[in-house]
């Protein structure tokens, strides 16, 4: 992908991306097209997707890379081969995620527990990797976190996933302050409903998108583009004086004090 002159001014060109979690048709895939129209090379890592990951690799001037971030040591793997693969990283974007919905009476300890495990423990240890590479570099970085509006709206049934995406906004507090003198900065966003495959096969059920409807003083669902565009931001010049802070991209749904 040839990158777009009219975002030269955000500092993309020639950056090196890692995108997590992009292999489905999501906030992960427009993350890296938007950074590839920017001019970025990206590597895009998937879970169960190869063909889908390589066709958005090849559009993006990057790789695909598989992990399964509920493997102990595959988080921290992926971004030294990322970076092999582009010859060093200047962007990480941790989207990937799990989501369990269940009642707090039907989650077990090993649910819970691997919700964490990919939620929160991979961007961990995501991060850790991709700030020492950023260091050694010595030319500063970006990392941002994909949390969601549940980092601070609880929802029944979400108690493991509400969860990390609590101790996310922790995270990238900790992060941040670690990292801001190493030119570093560690940013969040938080979407609220966003159409995705995560929930596409809600997306023809009309009670459940008056109901969201209902919710969003926008008066619309998100989509993937929405996120990416906060994402971009982060992950450019524009926002070298950002970090520790979360960009909320949710149409307006967490001022109403509803459940997501």
């Amino acid at each position: 992908m040839t990158g777009d002159p009219g975002l030269a001014g955000l500092g993309l060109a020639g950056r090196r991306a890692l995108v997590t979690g992009a292999g489905s048709d999501g906030i992960g895939r427009a993350a890296a097209l938007a950074l590839a129209r920017a001019g970025a090379r990206v590597a895009v890592h998937h879970l169960d997707q190869p063909e889908a990951a390589a066709a958005l690799a090849e559009r993006c001037g990057g790789v695909a890379l598989q992990a399964d971030f509920a493997v102990p040591g595959a988080a921290a793997a992926l971004v030294r081969d990322a970076a092999v693969a582009l010859g060093g990283l200047d962007i990480l974007v941790g989207n990937a995620a799990m989501l369990l919905r269940k009642p707090l009476s039907e989650t077990t300890e090993e649910e819970f527990a691997r919700v964490q495990a990919v939620n929160l423990a991979a961007p961990f240890a995501l991060a850790r990797e991709a700030a020492a590479l950023m260091r050694a570099g010595g030319a500063g970085g970006r990392i941002v976190l994909v949390s969601s509006v549940n980092q601070w709206m609880p929802n029944p049934g979400l108690v493991a996933y509400g969860t990390s995406k609590a101790a996310t906004g922790g995270l990238v507090r900790q992060l941040a302050l670690e990292l801001a003198a190493d030119g570093i900065t560690v940013n969040a966003v938080a979407p609220g409903t966003i159409l995705t495959d995560i929930n596409r096969a809600r997306h023809d059920d009309a009670d459940w998108v008056a109901t969201k409807l209902s919710l969003i003083p926008a008066n619309r669902l998100g989509q993937p583009g929405d996120v990416a565009g906060a994402i971009l931001f982060l992950a450019s010049d524009l926002s070298a004086y950002v970090t520790g802070t979360t960009v909320t991209v949710d149409g307006g749904l967490s001022l109403m004090g509803s459940r997501a």
